[in-house]
């Protein structure tokens, strides 16, 4: 039987009686579903699950991202990316953001594990996007009420920017920007499950507010990023070997503390880019 424990009111909960040494039960997955558009980030604990489990875990939510362009992957697994670092490999995750929403289809969840990690350090931290728009002044929440945001690659930019393989770091990132391109997206949205409304807006990815000058809109995003950055709407999470993190993507950030070089640290993560239920749900409306 599961148990659910709440980390903080506005989001995170720890699950336990979960047993992935054998497939789960459909009744079980649903209640981990439930738990989390609940909690927007479950951890379960003490886990040893293999590449395979993990894998079949995911795919139970929806349809996998495909492999990533920049980041390596476990052996035999390509939607498995493998994401470690050290001094050779320092983390560029180390800023608050929600994956991926330059691209035409955002990451609806991710199913992270923890394969090795520092004695000390390498948390990871999560906001919730619902309590950021519910802590809004309501003169603010009309504000913003259907105006967009560009996003674009932001942040890995950095990742592109080199001279590597023969080609400068002019003509990579122009082949990135070519191959991601962007998306504009309502800084107020709708959860598609819950029906909440969110604060659609991450530092990372969010180049330009529509229709400001590129000084307003660079003042209109430092006020949300800070609007955002309140421990009274994040949570933090110590990892352990084997703990397992699954978070709604659509309604959360996060943020990898990278506090623990020149340690080691090793995580898997698989990302599920369609919610099967969601679509479900849609199909038969």
């Amino acid at each position: 039987m599961l148990s659910i424990e709440k980390i903080t009111p506005n989001i995170g909960a720890e699950v336990s009686g979960v047993d992935f040494s054998a497939p789960l039960t459909q009744p079980v997955l649903d209640a981990l579903y439930q738990a989390l558009l609940d909690h927007l980030v479950i951890f379960v604990r003490g886990q040893e699950i293999s590449p395979k489990a993990h894998m079949a875990f995911a795919q139970s939510f929806g349809d996998l991202d495909e492999p990533h362009p920049l980041y390596p992957h476990v052996e035999g697994y390509e939607r498995i990316v493998k994401l470690e670092n050290d001094p050779n490999t320092p983390p560029d995750t180390n800023t608050w953001h929600t994956d991926l929403t330059f691209k035409a289809e955002q990451p609806f969840a991710s199913i992270l594990i923890a394969r090795q990690v520092p004695p000390c350090g390498g948390d990871t931290m999560w906001s919730s996007c619902y309590a950021a728009y519910d802590r809004l002044p309501e003169g603010m929440k009309r504000d913003l009420e259907g105006m967009e945001a560009v996003h674009d690659l932001g942040d890995f930019r950095n990742s592109f920017a080199g001279d590597r393989d023969g080609k400068t770091g002019k003509a990579r990132l122009d082949e990135a920007v070519s191959r991601f391109g962007h998306m504009v997206r309502p800084l107020i949205a709708r959860h598609p499950v819950t029906g909440r409304k969110f604060l659609n807006f991450n530092e990372s990815f969010v180049n330009q507010i529509v229709g400001m000058t590129t000084i307003e809109s660079n003042a209109m995003k430092l006020w949300l990023a800070n609007h955002m950055n309140k421990p009274e709407i994040q949570m933090r999470f110590r990892w352990s070997p084997g703990a397992l993190a699954m978070w709604d993507n659509r309604v959360t950030m996060h943020f990898a503390v990278a506090d623990y070089l020149p340690q080691y640290r090793c995580m898997n993560r698989i990302t599920v880019v369609r919610d099967r239920r969601a679509q479900q749900k849609e199909a038969a409306a």
